[in-house]
């Protein structure tokens, strides 16, 4: 196994211990707002980089370089278990499996995924940056939860309403859980392979989580998602849980017991703080779009959060959702910026020069 690095700023933050500043990473922070990262996409595919240990390693490494983040989240995609699983995967721009799983005979045709074998890229990326990151420095895996990647299994492709995959869940809610089954067996494998690799905390993302009406929320989405949590929690490792849209749901979402509750932007921190008590770490919340106003509205915007969560000892940094694709570079670094400068620690982001490998 490489070597994991745990006392980290971020990975004491994730345990509730004492940090000499709120720690700070942002999801999506590799990614389509970076000229870097375009240059170096431009010439494959998605799925092409993403099978790509090198380019995956270094659109993580330069993202987490130029932003001076406490953390870097390994580049990758929340579809790749279903991949090993034996769908059939494309993006035109986004996921596509075909064909879409949604009958008994579908479910049951679902191999059983072996991480190391089956998708040795994202492992062999992760030890590569896992050694050009410095120590102080921590290397987030990920993956989908379960009831998120079943809804792009069922559904086929990203959509609006989700048709298929609703009328799954109120029609044929026992195929729903044969397949939910299945898949939280694969993710939770899946996520413990890249601590293995090197990985210092897992992040589970369940975007989908927030389509569901409330008396499916528990049944179908947390239920799934906590068996990965504590699949994950055995290696020892803090484990992130994030779902947009549930902001009230939170004290139900506490119940899982991740190390770490992600919040949108819907809610503020103090209110998320209210609903889940003292013993989960909160991260979040600016609006991804805040990104897109000036500077110094952004700095403002910034320092209203710190202010608010200042004397809570559990508390990181993020947007309430991913880095949007047109965000101006600089001001996702403004962020970094004024929390240093609100904590009076030194800011040590990196502008970043292309070469001719590119």
């Amino acid at each position: 196994m490489t070597k994991r690095i745990t006392d980290t700023r971020f990975n004491r933050a994730c345990r509730g211990e004492e940090v000499d500043c709120v720690p700070v990473w942002m999801m999506r922070q590799a990614g389509r707002y970076m000229p870097e990262y375009r240059a170096i996409r431009a010439p494959h595919t998605f799925l092409e980089f993403c099978r790509n240990p090198d380019l995956c390693a270094r659109a993580t490494l330069e993202a987490a370089k130029y932003l001076d983040t406490d953390a870097a989240i390994i580049f990758s995609d929340i579809t790749i278990p279903a991949w090993g699983m034996g769908l059939n995967l494309d993006f035109s721009p986004g996921p596509r499996f075909e064909p879409a799983v949604r009958t008994m005979k579908e479910i049951d045709a679902l191999t059983e995924i072996n991480p190391e074998k089956d998708l040795p890229f994202v492992f062999e990326a992760i030890q590569k940056t896992r050694a050009g990151l410095p120590d102080h420095v921590s290397l987030i895996g990920f993956v989908g939860a379960p009831l998120t990647l079943a809804a792009y299994m069922i559904e086929g492709y990203p959509d609006k309403n989700w048709v298929h995959f609703k009328s799954m869940m109120y029609d044929a809610p026992d195929a729903l859980d044969a397949l939910l089954d299945k898949v939280a067996t694969a993710v939770t494998a899946h996520a413990r392979a890249q601590v293995e690799a090197g990985c210092d905390v897992i992040q589970v993302f369940d975007t989908n989580a927030g389509l569901l009406p409330p008396d499916c929320l528990e049944k179908f989405a947390f239920k799934y998602a906590e068996r990965v949590i504590r699949g994950v929690q055995e290696l020892g490792v803090p484990v992130v849980y994030f779902a947009k849209g549930i902001s009230q749901h939170l004290d139900k979402a506490a119940k899982m017991k991740s190390d770490v509750l992600g919040v949108d932007w819907t809610i503020s921190m103090k209110d998320a703080r209210a609903k889940v008590g003292p013993d989960v770490t909160l991260q979040g919340n600016l609006d991804p779009c805040a990104l897109f106003a000036s500077a110094p509205e952004v700095r403002k915007r910034v320092t209203a959060i710190l202010e608010d969560m200042k004397d809570d000892p559990r508390f990181v940094f993020n947007l309430g959702h991913g880095i949007l694709p047109k965000t101006p570079p600089e001001n996702a670094r403004e962020i970094v910026r004024t929390i240093r400068d609100f904590y009076g620690k030194s800011w040590n982001g990196q502008d970043l020069v292309m070469d001719a490998e590119a």
